[in-house]
């Protein structure tokens, strides 16, 4: 219950419109079945992967660098602002990393299943 609630929490961060700003959010890649895939396969999603991932964080350090622009350009912004918009800011990064646990472990748990699958055409 709780990933499904991360999931829908990173899909409204996520998918929600960007009213004109600049970063926009990753898109994950599809990832092959380890169980099926030839290496050829698997290679090329680790390279996508690791795009991905590195993409998220560009994506968070474009987001963190985007409020502190906001932030600045107010004028004298009261202190309940920038608290709730710092934890707006935290509720973004949190989701960015959970997504990225998230996709890490789905990555992992293909590679398991190729080498599993290696291991059994190995063994014949």
């Amino acid at each position: 219950m709780k990933n499904l609630m991360i999931a829908v929490a990173a899909t409204v961060l996520f998918a929600a419109p960007t009213f004109g700003l600049a970063c926009e959010y990753p898109e994950r890649p599809t990832l092959p079945d380890g169980g099926t895939a030839p290496k050829e396969d698997m290679i090329a999603a680790q390279a996508a992967v690791k795009a991905f991932l590195a993409a998220v964080d560009e994506y968070l350090d474009c987001i963190e660098q985007e409020e502190k622009d906001a932030i600045a350009a107010m004028d004298n912004p009261d202190e309940e602002t920038i608290k709730r918009r710092d934890e707006l800011l935290s509720k973004r990064f949190d989701a960015a990393n959970e997504e990225k646990f998230l996709f890490g472990e789905k990555w992992n748990q293909q590679v398991r299943a190729y080498n599993a699958q290696k291991s059994g055409q190995d063994s014949e």
